[in-house]
């Protein structure tokens, strides 16, 4: 019963390290390291030499340097000495060859989105359109660093931010690394993903604030349960279209300040306790309406003082436009 029993363990270690190949090497350099110092030592024992020196020589004659302050006096010292040089080679080898074909499996994983994020703040889940316009919104607000994108599908060309592909699931979540993120966009085009990818993402990262598009009132609902955070209907669309027909000025006001490229932004800005007079002196901002945490909308009159719980949606020129 133990001859079987070792062999199973020896099997399945065997299968770990040929799945960890630095790990193999690591390990074959070893023994052959000690094994050509313990045989050097045995057949040159009567020139002098210590244990300590035996291991020095090793390693100095597996990598070929051979500086000539030890050489062997014996047949079966030069015999050692031959094939610790031989092995040497092939070890450093097989060492320089595994570390290539790492750096460039991690390449292609990156250039294919089969790898993995690291340090993302920001992660978008979806494609299509809005998702597309997410992202290239966020990289004109410069997050595109701190912006990572999971995608069900390879995209046509490069996206402007680090993306990985894969099915809406856990496994491939944790890859876009949902679990380190602090924000997640959730813009898929059906509602049924975008229910499934909330609560996967509320499963594995609780503390992410989670902003998702939603068509119907239903889905709204469901999202409003699962605690997302923020809830923007396709509705507004509609509105937007409406609007256009009979106001096209205000729906070209609003698709101007609502990016960072077009030269003015809308904007969040947090300053409780301040009057409007002094957050438009202090920043050069101008004040646009104060929003409480029950979504009450004020706007902005001279002499009015933000309240503790109000946030500031100010209008302000970008970069870009000031640099003009």
């Amino acid at each position: 019963m133990v001859l079987p029993i070792l062999y199973l363990h020896l099997r399945r270690l065997v299968h770990r390290l040929a799945r960890r190949r630095f790990i193999l090497l690591a390990v074959a350099f070893t023994i052959l390291w000690i094994t050509s110092a313990l045989l050097f030592y045995k057949a040159e024992e009567g020139y002098g030499l210590t244990l300590s020196s035996s291991l020095y020589w090793a390693l100095i004659t597996m990598a070929t340097v051979g500086y000539g302050d030890i050489v062997p006096h014996t047949g079966a010292g030069r015999v050692v000495a031959s094939l610790a040089a031989v092995f040497g080679i092939a070890v450093y080898t097989l060492f320089i060859s595994t570390l290539a074909d790492y750096f460039m499996e991690a390449t292609v994983k990156a250039a294919m989105g089969l790898g993995t994020l690291h340090r993302k703040r920001i992660i978008v889940v979806g494609e299509g359109p809005i998702c597309d316009e997410a992202v290239r919104e966020l990289v004109a607000n410069s997050l595109k660093d701190d912006t990572g994108w999971l995608l069900e599908q390879q995209p046509r060309g490069k996206p402007p931010v680090d993306y990985i592909v894969g099915p809406l699931n856990e496994e491939d979540l944790d890859r876009a690394g949902i679990r380190d993120a602090e924000h997640v966009i959730i813009c898929h085009e059906d509602d049924s993903k975008v229910i499934h990818a909330s609560a996967l993402v509320k499963g594995l990262n609780p503390r992410a604030k989670i902003t998702a598009l939603a068509k119907d009132k239903a889905t709204i609902r469901i999202l409003e349960q699962l605690g997302v955070d923020n809830i923007v209907p396709v509705a507004v669309l509609g509105r937007l279209l409406a609007s256009s027909t009979f106001e096209p000025s205000v729906t070209t006001f609003l698709s101007d300040a609502t990016t960072a490229g077009k030269g003015i932004d809308l904007t969040e800005y947090k300053a409780e306790g301040k009057t409007i007079e002094k957050i438009e002196e202090e920043t050069g901002f101008r004040v646009v309406a104060l929003v409480g945490k029950d979504g009450k909308v004020r706007l902005p009159k001279p002499g009015m003082t933000v309240k503790e719980d109000e946030r500031v949606i100010v209008l302000r020129k970008t970069r870009e436009d000031e640099e003009e």
